[in-house]
């Protein structure tokens, strides 16, 4: 694992949970011209920022992925948004399988079989801007209107299982009124801080710069950012969750996935050691566990 540069590790907040966070990797000569770009001409960075953090990385499919997703049903969503591709297996009432921020359906695939098997029909989709699906910029509010776009097209949904930012997305579409019966959360986060502090942290931007970034990206999206994170909507959720996070993530911290799951109304914590951010999503006991609390 690589250090952390000491300017960018100096930005991030001290004796909080992004402490142990890796933050957004960039030159550092970007990260200096962006800061003399703040200062000179604040609106247009702003602009550039939010391009920035809008804009997910591409992750490949991995060979095992891809293999499972050839022996699902391959569906577009073309009404109601951008074009959305998805895979689906099985018979039976509807787990969506729902994957994070820079991610794609195949990191939900280890999830596949032992859901069939359970009884369920599985049915992941590459969320906007992600995988086989249209989009450039997205957010928050673009994955949970896709989630709720396919969740019209495989009614009854009666259980969900999502990784990282898709379990706040998650959260989001079940607080605007889609209905769940159960939910496993994978590594979720409880505020939106850490990704900000990430950001902020690795590409060098100002108060006044993230000031105006936000301001013109809660127009953009039509909401306000307060009291939309999954920790201000869970006292409201009633749906039964599990939270599966592991001790040592880098990329979300447990405490978030801990802090979720104390003001989640009656959800249940399993800690992980080893498995970091990633891995969780094929660990064995892991899926046997959200599976188990699914067909409950």
């Amino acid at each position: 694992m690589e250090p952390i540069d000491g300017a960018i590790a100096g930005a991030l907040p001290r004796n909080s949970t992004t402490d142990r966070l890796r933050p957004v990797r960039v030159p550092p000569w970007f990260r200096a011209g962006f800061r003399m770009a703040g200062a000179v001409a604040p609106g247009a960075a702003a602009l550039l920022a939010q391009r920035l953090f809008f804009t997910p990385p591409r992750t490949p499919v991995r060979a095992e992925e891809r293999e499972v997703l050839a022996r699902g049903e391959r569906f577009e969503l073309t009404v109601g948004g951008p074009r959305l591709v998805g895979h689906a297996w099985g018979e039976g009432p509807t787990v969506l399988l729902v994957h994070g921020w820079g991610g794609h359906s195949g990191q939900m695939t280890a999830l596949v079989d032992p859901m069939v098997a359970a009884g369920f029909r599985a049915v992941a989709i590459d969320l906007p801007g992600h995988g086989e699906s249209a989009g450039g910029m997205s957010s928050l509010v673009h994955f949970a209107a896709a989630l709720e776009r396919a969740a019209a097209l495989w009614k009854p949904v009666q259980a969900l299982a999502a990784h990282s930012f898709g379990a706040a997305a998650s959260a989001y579409a079940m607080s605007r009124g889609l209905a769940v019966g159960r939910a496993v959360f994978f590594a979720p986060p409880a505020r939106f801080d850490s990704f900000w502090a990430r950001f902020r942290a690795g590409v060098g931007v100002s108060d006044r710069v993230w000031g105006r970034l936000l301001r013109t990206a809660e127009s953009w999206l039509g909401v306000r950012f307060d009291g939309i994170a999954p920790i201000d909507l869970a006292p409201r959720l009633a749906v039964p969750l599990l939270v599966l996070h592991d001790a040592g993530d880098r990329e979300m911290a447990f405490a978030e996935g801990a802090e979720l799951a104390r003001r989640w109304p009656g959800a249940t914590l399993r800690r992980t050691e080893g498995l970091g951010h990633l891995r969780i999503l094929r660990d064995g006991p892991s899926i046997a566990a959200a599976v188990q609390f699914l067909a409950r």
